[in-house]
């Protein structure tokens, strides 16, 4: 996902206003927020032990975004593609 997140800051017309993202194994969520700042919804995952520093960095830089972005994952929370997480049901970016 950095490597999309570069290239749309190369080619503006790549925007990630409106884009559903979803991002595995985020760890601080830095990648993920960098697209929510861009305009996205992102999804930020991790393992239970980090789901603290995410939320804290998410809380630390909402100011920041422009789209939307929370947290999940953890041992007792199983993601499910069949869950509609997003607002128009469809992932663009992974």
């Amino acid at each position: 996902m950095a490597a999309t997140l570069e290239s749309s800051l190369e080619d503006p017309l790549r925007s990630f206003v409106r884009r559903s993202v979803l991002e595995l194994g985020s760890g601080t969520g830095a990648v993920g927020l960098m697209a929510a700042t861009l305009g996205a919804d992102v999804v930020v995952t991790d393992l239970e032990e980090l789901q603290d520093l995410l939320k804290m960095n998410i809380n630390m830089n909402k100011h920041l975004v422009t789209g939307s972005v929370q947290a999940k994952g953890g041992r007792n929370r199983r993601l499910s593609f069949s869950t509609r997480l997003y607002t128009d049901g469809r992932l663009h970016i992974l």
